[in-house]
């Protein structure tokens, strides 16, 4: 609810300022001497960049390309912050370029942790441009830094706090049936903690500086290029499908036809093979005879599988089978009764309703409409852009395409999983040219080692599909290329900028970082010595030992009689042992199970102790316990016995590791809590149980910047 009141406050506040127009989209793209500086970062020749940027005569570009720079390549933000305020300081705040500068200044106070004052500057944003390119962007991040600066403050740690509204929020995250266990004053005091503890984790990580480990770099790699290809889809594919009102409309006019809605009938029917008794019928129900029932008498009606149904029908006027009767009953009134001839059958019908054919209003089909015209679209403007990505950076493949007419694909069908011909790699090796395609204007070349080695990498069933030099072209075309050159494309146009992949990234950073502190603090100093497990069995001897227990095939039955004859005939071998016990069983698990069962020496002692004196696979009888009696074999036994230290030793070390990684975790978030001054504040969180948060108006935005401007009343977290 305060998400929607303030994005309405945003919007309705954003309608009374007018900016009539915006700066060009990327328009430093066509910058010759930005483009060099551009492709430089790309290639990763970061020195280079910052020299093109820096000396550029566009300062307003130059400089916040350079910002760019700063926050995504390598999270200096004192930098970034100082290039954006070098340009802010240019520019007057109501102007178009003024976005730019803004949103990134938005951007970077909130990666340093300056929440109040990054609201604030999102805020101007949202409400000044509303036809701009970040406004949406703007409004998103409005909501998360209302979250962050809501001033009840249920948590405090150096250099930051737990607000009520980030409590709430964090709750939100939690599937339903998980929820209940922090719904509550103990469960939210836990949850608050765990906010403040991530917080404090992402700062000691940093401080470590485990930014520069293979582990986080490896992980956020593969994180960065699947949320660029989707911002290069959404900003730079979907964002240029949008459907116009005039072509909606002229699709709707063009496709009416198939907004249609057939006409239809709903009737009762009486089908029978006489005329007499037809209009025999007819007569009895002009005089008051209820059809219902007689459409429902099955000696009656001829249709009886319709007559079960009381005879109603409803009918389209898209059935062919019917339309003979659709035409002759649309004619009729509703509640008309006519009887209807059709080849051998006379039928007394009844008309329920009708409702004529109807066209579906373009206010009613609206979003199909525009779904299929952007759909479309998307398609045209995908296909379109792969090849001018390919023109823009210069692409340029060495393998022959296969322009040979009637050559049918290979393709694998889902369920196979037929291991590939070790053979085929051998032979694509020997027809592939060494270095397979370039990519001039990043300057990288694919080899073919570097082909095989992506095939390689595929499940069994699809590297088959590639394993030709026809296949093998398809595979650069339609994976290689798109992933490098989609990603490249989403850092060149800044798309990591807009705040959904802003946020997805920053939350995979600090997914990343707090794995690797954890790996650190607590994963990397766990050690089990040889000598601690060896000490650990002698003591705990007890924990392994296995129970004695016999594998029976048995028949249990309430009497004697009946089991001696069973007996007697399964020696003769007259009757099948797994039929008997699948009919006769008085046990309903074993006889599910055909009587196979095992037996130890706590479930049922006595029978245990028989079927241990028993020899091996002879048919044999014995009362049970409780009075009946089972005919039995035994198929296999154990003996009660102690698992020997090489058998369980790797389950004893896993038990001890687990152990120990819980005991160095404890340790670990203490001394967060110690260095960080994390402090709770219980009677507020048991407070807000029983009393509804006080909110912040979202008409009063000024509150935004709260904060905590109280001392915290020092209560710990111990």
């Amino acid at each position: 609810m305060r998400r929607m009141l303030l994005g309405a406050v945003l919007i309705l506040t954003a309608g009374l300022v007018s900016c009539a127009k915006h700066v060009k989209e990327d328009v430093f793209v066509s910058d010759p001497n930005l483009k060099e500086g551009l492709f430089a970062e790309l290639k990763g020749d970061y020195e280079t960049a910052e020299k093109i940027f820096r000396s550029s005569p566009d300062r307003y570009w130059g400089h916040l390309l350079l910002s760019d720079m700063y926050l995504y390549r390598f999270r200096d933000y004192d930098r970034a912050l100082k290039e954006v305020e070098e340009v802010e300081k240019s520019i007057n705040r109501k102007s178009p370029e003024a976005e730019e500068v803004l949103y990134r200044k938005g951007l970077i106070l909130q990666s340093m942790g300056r929440y109040p004052e990054a609201g604030k500057v999102y805020e101007y944003v949202a409400v000044n441009f509303p036809e701009g390119k970040y406004f949406e962007d703007a409004t998103e991040a409005v909501e998360e830094m209302f979250r962050r600066n809501f001033p009840e403050t249920l948590a405090t740690y150096d250099g930051g706090y737990v607000s009520s509204m980030m409590l709430e929020w964090a709750l939100e995250q939690i599937p339903p049936f998980q929820r209940n266990r922090y719904d509550n004053p103990e469960g939210r005091k836990t949850l608050v903690e765990r906010l403040a503890i991530e917080e404090v984790a992402l700062k000691e990580a940093e401080a470590l500086g485990l930014d520069t480990t293979d582990f986080v770099r490896r992980r956020m790699e593969v994180e960065r290029k699947t949320a660029l290809r989707q911002a290069y889809y959404q900003y730079g594919v979907k964002a240029k499908a949008k459907a116009t009102e005039k072509e909606m409309k002229a699709y709707y006019k063009a496709h009416r036809s198939n907004y249609r809605e057939p006409a239809r009938i709903e009737i009762v029917r009486v089908v029978l093979k006489d005329s007499a008794k037809a209009y025999e019928i007819l007569k009895a129900v002009r005089e008051g005879a209820s059809i219902d029932s007689l459409a429902s008498d099955t000696t009656i009606n001829v249709m009886k599988r319709e007559a079960k149904n009381g005879g109603k029908l409803v009918i389209f006027d898209t059935y062919e089978t019917y339309k003979p009767l659709f035409k002759v009953a649309f004619k009729h009134d509703t509640g008309d009764v006519f009887v209807f001839h059709q080849d051998t059958l006379w039928m007394v019908v009844k008309l329920l309703s009708k409702k004529p054919e109807r066209y579906k209003t373009y206010d009613e089909v609206k979003n199909i409409v525009r779904n299929a015209i952007e759909g479309e679209k998307e398609r045209e403007i995908y296909t379109r852009e792969r090849e001018r990505l390919k023109k823009f950076y210069g692409v340029e493949i060495f393998i022959e395409a296969d322009t040979s007419e009637g050559k049918e694909e290979r393709v694998m069908e889902p369920e196979m999983e037929e291991a590939p011909d070790a053979e085929a790699f051998t032979r694509l090796e020997k027809a592939l040219p060494d270095t397979v395609a370039v990519i001039r204007a990043l300057s990288k070349v694919i080899t073919k080692e570097d082909l095989l080695d992506r095939i390689q990498k595929l499940p069994p069933k699809y590297q088959n599909m590639y394993l030709t030099v026809r296949g093998a072209r398809d595979f650069l075309e339609n994976g290689i290329l798109p992933e490098i050159l989609e990603v490249s494309e989403a850092e060149l146009r800044r798309y990591y900028l807009h705040y959904p992949i802003y946020s997805r990234l920053r939350r995979s950073y600090k997914d990343a970082m707090l794995m690797a502190l954890y790996d650190k603090l607590v994963k990397s100093k766990v050690e089990v010595s040889d000598d601690e497990v060896r000490k650990y069995y002698d003591t705990h001897r007890d924990e392994f030992v296995e129970e004695g227990k016999v594998r029976v095939q048995r028949i249990v039955v309430k009497d004697r009689r009946t089991a001696y004859r069973i007996l007697r005939d399964i020696r003769r071998g007259k009757a099948n042992p797994d039929s008997l016990a699948r009919k006769l069983s008085d046990v309903r698990t074993e006889r599910l199970r055909n009587g196979y069962v095992y037996i130890t020496e706590k479930s049922e002692p006595d029978f245990y102790r028989k079927a241990m004196r028993s020899p091996l696979k002879r048919w044999r009888i014995t009362r049970l316990k409780d009075g009946r009696w089972a005919v039995y074999r035994v198929l296999e036994k154990k003996k009660r016995r102690v698992k020997p230290y090489e058998e369980v030793r790797e389950i004893i070390y896993a038990r001890l590791s687990r152990q120990k990684e819980r005991e160095l975790y404890e340790k670990a978030l203490d001394y967060l809590k110690k260095k960080y001054h994390i402090v709770v504040y219980e009677d507020r969180i048991e407070r807000k149980e029983k009393t509804e948060p006080k909110g912040v108006h979202p008409e009063n935005p000024q509150k935004m910047e709260g904060g905590v401007k109280e001392k915290p009343k020092s209560k710990s977290t111990k």
